[in-house]
């Protein structure tokens, strides 16, 4: 078939056909079904994806080879399926470009992986690989690139330091696609869910149409739960929140001129320490936290404000009532896993938490809240950005203001 007299419509139906009957990307047949795939004239150069639906620029979709568009589609639903949007907003609020870059590095590793012959699908010009950040998470990637780029040895436009073999490939821009997070941030908490429920239930399907096949077991035929499952420790994604609280804080040194600026003959300070005024770690001593993991929280917590080296840490345990209150200077920091005293093991209130805060004028620019998540649905809250961190055995799903990480 010439395929060149086909129109970008039935280009890009030709192209999901393939995929979803091609056995090594069977598992991909429900998210290629999910969300709206359209096809438009201007707006955007390429391909976009908010995370559920899809656009493709025509020009761009009839000008490229069969297998390069075969890449792009698997790209951009590949996006949906570790619902990059929704995970990693607030890397995208920290970096929108260097955002981009590391969840493009992590999909186009994985399709290779699929295919590293070509078989079905063939990776474009400009698109982002690095063998390097193989098995690395978004996160990961992102802390690399960003390092890099405050180092002086990336640029943030898209260009890469590379893997030191010569297979990496950038381009100027920054991959070939485009991610719209602005239309994932607009959705409200019940579209969010939605989105969430239809890509979980799109999984579900690939995997029993691999199953019917019979193909499973080698190669890229693993099931879309130890694939597309984000491999995210969720204390470095506490450190990202809370350091992100203290942005403004920054302090800069000349002491250690910025290596970005050297290359330009221009001498600019570096930043040398970020520093909050107070944070508030609060407990949950119910009896559902285990010890072993209220002390690895503790630790983790601890090892985070030595980072962003708040002036002084609150340490509160609280049921029905906050049990225990106890105040660190900056200095202390480091003693409080060996001097912290938990206290506690009744009901469960997180509301006690708020009236002691207010009663005592306690405040900070960030207040973490271990829980088991039975706390019911939370609406009035304190004047605080809050991160709630859910322990491993505790509720899927909480309805807070503020962050949740779950253990």
């Amino acid at each position: 078939m010439d395929i060149t007299k086909l129109s970008a419509e039935q280009r890009l139906h030709r192209s999901h056909v393939a995929i979803m009957n091609h056995k090594k990307f069977i598992l991909m047949s429900g998210i290629l079904v999910s969300g709206k795939t359209e096809v438009v004239d201007d707006g955007i150069q390429t391909a976009c994806t908010d995370g559920l639906n899809v656009l493709y620029n025509r020009n761009f979709v009839t000008t490229l080879p069969e297998k390069e568009l075969n890449f792009v589609v698997l790209h951009e639903n590949w996006h949906k399926a570790y619902k990059h949007t929704l995970v990693w907003r607030h890397l995208y609020e920290k970096n929108p470009k260097v955002a981009n870059m590391a969840c493009d590095y992590v999909i186009n590793l994985q399709i290779v992986k699929y295919d590293p012959h070509g078989e079905i699908a063939v990776m474009p010009d400009h698109a982002l690989y690095d063998p390097r950040f193989d098995g690395m998470d978004t996160l990961q990637v992102f802390n690399i690139l960003m390092q890099e780029e405050e180092d002086g040895d990336g640029d943030g436009d898209g260009e890469s330091s590379g893997g030191g073999d010569g297979t990496s490939t950038t381009g100027g821009h920054g991959g070939f696609d485009e991610h719209d997070w602005e239309n994932a941030k607009s959705w409200d908490e019940e579209t969010r869910k939605d989105v969430e429920r239809k890509i979980d239930q799109a999984l579900r399907q690939g995997e029993v149409l691999l199953k019917k096949k019979g193909e499973t077991g080698t190669g890229g035929n693993r099931a879309f739960s130890e694939l597309l499952e984000p491999k995210i420790n969720p204390y470095d994604l506490l450190r990202e929140y809370m350091v992100s609280t203290c942005a403004e804080r920054s302090e800069s040194s000349w002491r250690r001129p910025n290596r970005r600026f050297i290359s330009q003959d221009i001498i600019m300070p570096s930043s040398v320490s970020e520093a909050m005024d107070s944070a508030i770690f609060a407990l949950d001593m119910s009896g559902s936290i285990g010890e072993a993991e209220a002390m690895e929280a503790i630790t983790e917590f601890t090892n985070i404000c030595k980072c962003v080296h708040p002036n002084k840490v609150h340490v509160i345990y609280w049921d029905t009532e906050v049990c225990r209150h106890e105040v660190y200077e900056q200095n202390e920091i480091s003693e409080i896993v060996t001097r912290t005293k938990p206290t506690g093991g009744g009901g469960t209130d997180p509301y006690c938490v708020k009236s002691f805060l207010e009663s005592n004028n306690v405040t900070a620019q960030v207040l973490v809240m271990l829980t088991d998540g039975y706390i019911g649905e939370v609406k009035e809250w304190v004047n605080i950005p809050t991160i709630w961190v859910v322990g491993s055995g505790g509720a899927k799903s909480l309805s807070v203001p503020g962050k949740v990480i779950n253990l």
